[in-house]
């Protein structure tokens, strides 16, 4: 038996389809689509994807090589690939250079025995099935290569970005800043005592805690702005602005507001949380520091607010 293989067959003439298709029946296939046309054929692959297409050369409005064209065009778009057979008259074989520099997998003389027919269409799902494997392949390790990158910059357990999401996020924005002559603010977000909650409540309560604190930070910021978590009780959140204005010092102390307007429900009971924040901002105009520097500054300010008796912000 041969291999399964899903087959579309398009000529213009109705008895050359019919005896076409008694043959490859004959050899052992099953799955044979029939076209009248390219444009019917190109429809058939679009609707449900084929492993290989035989095609006659000479057709009226989309010939075999103008369908060829169009069935690459559309396994590119959806990685797949379908072996192309032409059919050809004896007298069109001096063109057939031209057919393979346009993709072309092979190709039979009108009327195909039915031993070389069986052959070049086992020989072209054989080709469709290795490119296949390697689209399959190629897919696979892109899709580890995002997971890995994922992993590299998502925290885990709250789904937000992690410090080297931060710093890639913030050396964009500040190269932006400097283009545009705009500004760039860094907040650093620490919850108070944090280490208390763990070992009064649990870890798993501090987890708690810290997922119900990034929500709330969620819903205090712009949508352009990015939080991230940068350290194991501290959140960043990156702000860019264009307007003179800005920032204005309140922006940080609705921060410290937020998370701490109301306790927090648990299993173990509510929980009060405060935070102390830390900002630093590159102001239009002002030399860009280095990214080490500007988020160097944030972390002064926030041990600036801790030593000034937390649940504050600093910012200068």
């Amino acid at each position: 038996m041969p291999p399964e293989l899903s087959l579309i067959v398009v000529d213009d003439m109705r008895f050359s389809r019919v005896v076409l298709e008694q043959s490859l029946r004959k050899i052992g296939y099953e799955d044979i689509r029939l076209a009248t046309s390219g444009a019917e054929a190109l429809e058939m692959a679009r609707e449900r994807r084929a492993d290989v297409l035989l095609a006659d050369w000479v057709m009226p409005e989309m010939n075999g090589l103008d369908l060829l064209d169009e069935i690459r065009r559309l396994d590119e778009r959806r990685h797949w690939y379908t072996a192309v057979l032409l059919f050809t008259a004896k007298g069109e074989t001096e063109a057939l250079l031209e057919a393979f520099r346009r993709g072309v997998d092979d190709y039979l003389v009108k009327p195909p025995e039915p031993s070389e027919l069986a052959a070049r269409i086992y020989g072209a799902g054989r080709i469709a099935s290795l490119h296949n494997a390697l689209l399959q392949t190629s897919d696979a390790v892109q899709a580890a290569n995002r997971e890995l990158i994922a992993a590299n910059q998502i925290d885990t357990l709250t789904g937000l970005g992690n410090r080297r999401y931060l710093e890639q996020r913030l050396e964009a924005m500040l190269r932006v800043a400097q283009a545009r002559q705009s500004g760039v603010c860094v907040a650093l977000v620490a919850i108070d005592h944090f280490k208390r909650i763990n070992e009064r409540y649990s870890y798993d309560i501090g987890d708690e805690m810290l997922n119900n604190v990034a929500l709330r930070l969620r819903n205090a910021v712009r949508p352009t702005d990015v939080i991230t978590r940068h350290d194991v009780d501290t959140f960043a959140i990156a702000m860019a602005y264009q307007e003179p204005s800005l920032p204005r010092p309140d922006m940080f102390g609705r921060l410290v507001e937020t998370v701490g307007v109301r306790a927090y429900h648990s299993d173990m009971g509510d929980i009060g949380i405060t935070v102390s924040v830390g900002a630093h901002c590159h102001h239009a105009g002002q030399t860009v520091e280095s990214l080490s520097d500007f988020i160097g500054a944030a972390e002064e300010n926030l041990a600036a607010a801790k030593r000034g008796g937390r649940n504050r912000f600093v910012y200068r």
